[in-house]
Protein backbone atom coordinates (compact mmCIF):
# COMPACT_ATOMS: atom_id res chain seq x y z
CA UNK A 1 0.00 0.00 0.00
CA UNK A 2 3.14 2.14 0.50
CA UNK A 3 3.61 2.37 -3.40
CA UNK A 4 -0.13 3.65 -3.65
CA UNK A 5 0.98 6.69 -1.08
CA UNK A 6 4.00 7.65 -3.13
CA UNK A 7 2.56 7.55 -6.20
CA UNK A 8 -0.73 9.83 -5.15
CA UNK A 9 2.27 12.21 -3.08
CA UNK A 10 3.95 12.59 -6.24
CA UNK A 11 1.33 13.13 -8.54
CA UNK A 12 0.10 15.91 -6.27
CA UNK A 13 3.84 17.50 -6.64
CA UNK A 14 3.38 16.99 -9.90
CA UNK A 15 0.81 18.93 -10.45
CA UNK A 16 1.82 22.08 -8.62
CA UNK A 17 5.25 22.09 -11.33
CA UNK A 18 4.11 24.84 -13.69
CA UNK A 19 7.33 25.11 -15.69
CA UNK A 20 7.49 22.69 -18.59
CA UNK A 21 11.44 22.86 -18.98
CA UNK A 22 10.76 21.19 -15.29
CA UNK A 23 8.31 18.78 -16.34
CA UNK A 24 10.44 17.74 -18.87
CA UNK A 25 13.70 16.85 -16.80
CA UNK A 26 11.57 14.71 -14.08
CA UNK A 27 10.35 13.00 -17.06
CA UNK A 28 13.65 12.38 -18.28
CA UNK A 29 14.46 11.03 -14.61
CA UNK A 30 11.85 8.73 -14.53
CA UNK A 31 12.53 6.90 -17.60
CA UNK A 32 16.25 6.99 -17.05
CA UNK A 33 15.13 5.03 -13.73
CA UNK A 34 12.52 3.05 -15.06
CA UNK A 35 15.36 1.49 -17.57
CA UNK A 36 18.11 1.37 -14.86
CA UNK A 37 15.47 -0.99 -12.94
CA UNK A 38 14.24 -2.78 -15.87
CA UNK A 39 18.43 -3.72 -16.63
CA UNK A 40 18.56 -4.71 -13.08
CA UNK A 41 16.21 -7.34 -12.99
CA UNK A 42 17.39 -8.44 -16.26
CA UNK A 43 21.03 -8.69 -15.15
CA UNK A 44 19.39 -10.75 -12.42
CA UNK A 45 17.38 -12.89 -14.26
CA UNK A 46 20.56 -14.13 -16.33
CA UNK A 47 22.32 -14.73 -13.13
CA UNK A 48 19.74 -16.95 -11.92
CA UNK A 49 19.60 -18.87 -15.82
CA UNK A 50 15.87 -17.48 -15.78
CA UNK A 51 16.69 -17.39 -20.14
CA UNK A 52 15.69 -18.84 -22.68
CA UNK A 53 18.18 -20.30 -25.52
CA UNK A 54 17.08 -18.83 -28.98
CA UNK A 55 15.85 -21.76 -29.95
CA UNK A 56 13.67 -22.03 -27.04
CA UNK A 57 12.26 -18.49 -28.21
CA UNK A 58 11.91 -19.43 -31.65
CA UNK A 59 9.91 -22.39 -30.63
CA UNK A 60 7.43 -20.78 -28.28
CA UNK A 61 6.79 -17.56 -31.09
CA UNK A 62 5.95 -20.16 -33.75
CA UNK A 63 3.74 -21.66 -30.87
CA UNK A 64 2.34 -18.54 -30.40
CA UNK A 65 1.75 -17.28 -33.80
CA UNK A 66 -0.33 -20.92 -34.62
CA UNK A 67 -2.25 -19.98 -31.53
CA UNK A 68 -3.35 -16.55 -32.23
CA UNK A 69 -4.31 -17.63 -35.96
CA UNK A 70 -6.01 -20.58 -35.09
CA UNK A 71 -8.88 -18.80 -33.48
Amino acid sequence: MRAEIIKLELIDRLMKISEASTLKKVEKLMIQVEMESRAEASMKAIDEGDVLSIDEFKKENQQWLKKKHTR
